[in-house]
């Protein structure tokens, strides 16, 4: 073997190395997130489990922040209407890489779109806003949450907030 093979293995080796060891990381970070979720949920009295379910959970969640679970649906539905409608009338189109775009001639029922899925994420939020206030925070949590929401989800689940209550 010639130092330039060798030189490769290894280089190749450091190379995987780094990536398995960055993959550890981001695995144990997202195991802490599921943790820090679940203790949110025991926090409220409702079973753990329950947050691990997709969709299932964020329901929960909602029932746990704001008594008006009515409001989930509605964020749910137009959300999913929107991306329906965009993808109905092929205002959105999928590039070689796999990424959703809005096409360039999306129009009048791009716009449609587009608001409709911006105003259920509003309401996500106001929702967001609600599960704070019952474990006794405030907007500041809210502002951090908007910035990095994983980091304020892990100090609302480890921390010491006590749940205080669903919001009106």
């Amino acid at each position: 073997m010639d130092s330039t093979t060798t030189e490769t293995a290894v280089a190749v080796g450091v190379f995987g190395a780094s990536i398995l060891m960055l993959m550890l990381i981001v695995l144990g970070y997202y195991i802490l997130l599921i943790i820090a979720r679940w203790k949110l949920f025991e926090k409220a009295g409702v079973e753990g489990w329950k947050s691990i379910i997709p969709i299932y959970s964020d329901y929960v969640e909602w029932t746990i922040g704001w008594k008006n679970v009515t409001m989930f649906w509605v964020a749910l539905g137009l959300v999913v209407a929107g991306a329906f409608l965009g993808g109905l009338t092929g205002q959105f189109t999928t590039t070689p890489s796999g990424e959703v775009v809005a096409s360039s001639g999306a129009g009048f029922f791009g716009i449609i779109c587009t608001l409709l899925m911006c105003a259920g994420g509003v309401i996500a939020l106001i929702g967001d806003y609600k599960l704070f206030q019952s474990f006794g925070k405030g907007v500041g949590f809210f502002i951090g949450y908007l910035f990095v929401p994983n980091i304020m989800m892990l100090i609302l689940g480890f921390g010491s907030a006590q749940y205080l209550g669903a919001q009106d």
